[in-house]
């Protein structure tokens, strides 16, 4: 685990970390994806295996983007600007440039087809287009790691506006990527919020959204008790 002590001490160069470490290496996360978990004696960083192999300086970005997470006190608060956060961002920004293909779906293809025609001139890279889980909290998401837009089963029925409208939302993390500064992480930044209200009739199709899920979680509910 010396590339934690690594990254640790380059950030803080006059303290010591003193929790037990332990990094482990899991196929369960998706592409370049990773956590921590901490308690005041024990640390367990958990990686996605794709990280293995990657050059170490771009690793201990990955664990230093970690740690300012971790260290939020006063005493942590300042740390040395000299660090590889930087490299580690530059890195998942652009990794998805080569990640595998995955074969699409259909429906999901047709969404990206409308919505890069409308708002991206038809010039946006298609990235792999999936359903994910059936959940009603979380209906979208962008994964950079492995330039995949991941769509909740929920919006598989939904009407065709809706589906285009989640699209657009998450093609904009594609475009406009994230940034990191002083140890936060920006997704949502005023030009990603300026470009989100292009899409017509957006406050609408929010309002709409979430009687959509409203109705989805009653009829959970009903049928959950039902079957109880």
């Amino acid at each position: 685990m010396k590339f934690v002590h690594k990254a640790f001490n380059e950030l803080w160069p006059e303290e010591e970390l003193r929790q037990e470490v332990s990094v482990k290496y899991s196929g369960k996360f998706s592409d370049y994806n990773a956590n921590v978990s901490y308690t005041p004696w024990k640390m367990q960083f958990r990686v996605s295996k794709t990280w293995r192999g990657v050059d170490e300086d771009i690793r201990i970005g990955l664990i230093q983007s970690l740690l300012v997470k971790v260290f939020k006190s006063k005493r942590y608060k300042k740390f040395n600007k000299k660090n590889k956060m930087e490299l580690y961002e530059m890195f998942l920004k652009n990794v998805g440039n080569v990640a595998p293909r995955k074969e699409s779906d259909p429906q999901l293809i047709e969404s990206f087809e409308r919505v890069n025609d409308e708002f991206f001139n038809g010039l946006m890279n298609m990235p792999n287009v999936l359903w994910g889980k059936h959940t009603l909290t979380k209906l979208g998401s962008y994964e950079y790691g492995n330039d995949t837009v991941l769509m909740s089963l929920a919006l598989k029925d939904a009407p065709t506006k809706m589906l285009d409208y989640v699209m657009y939302h998450e093609l904009l993390h594609k475009k406009h990527k994230f940034h990191h500064k002083n140890g936060k992480s920006f997704h949502h930044t005023t030009a990603f919020r300026k470009d989100e209200k292009m899409f017509k009739n957006a406050e609408q199709l929010e309002t709409d959204l979430k009687y959509l899920l409203r109705k989805k979680k009653v009829r959970k509910a009903f049928f959950s008790f039902w079957r109880g």
